[in-house]
């Protein structure tokens, strides 16, 4: 199996499992796509830094040979699916209440300082020290 007709099935799965499987229907909405968009950003500079120096080679018989800056269309393809693959399952644990309740733990510093009650002296209500009345 080449690398093109490894690509090529797993965007076709990932449609699937998206509109049919998991019924998440992430490609039918404007979000995804804008989210996308950007990750499609960083993913064309990272890849056009790993092939142009040489990271990742290809074998010319393998893939189509369109090319993206220095990165076969393929790797965009593949980048495609692993991204929504991760975000539909992620819908779909969400719909479901996975974690709907606070872990067990020590809550994150940002939770903590959110909620802090500010401690004034006594008898005062804020901090020039002024008395409530």
């Amino acid at each position: 199996m080449t690398h093109t007709t490894a690509v090529l099935l797993g965007v076709v799965a990932t449609v699937v499992l998206d509109l049919v499987v998991l019924r998440t229907r992430l490609l039918t909405r404007r979000s995804f796509w804008t989210a996308y968009a950007i990750v499609l950003f960083f993913q064309l500079v990272t890849n056009q830094w790993l092939t142009a120096r040489g990271v990742f080679v290809y074998d010319p018989d393998a893939i189509i040979g369109w090319r993206i800056g220095t990165a076969p269309v393929e790797d965009f393809l593949f980048g495609f699916a692993l991204v929504t693959w991760s975000m539909a399952w992620w819908v779909w644990w969400g719909r479901r209440g996975v974690q709907r309740s606070a872990p067990r733990g020590p809550r994150p510093a940002v939770v903590r300082l959110a909620t802090r009650r500010r401690r004034w002296p006594a008898g005062t209500t804020s901090r020039s020290g002024t008395a409530r009345r």
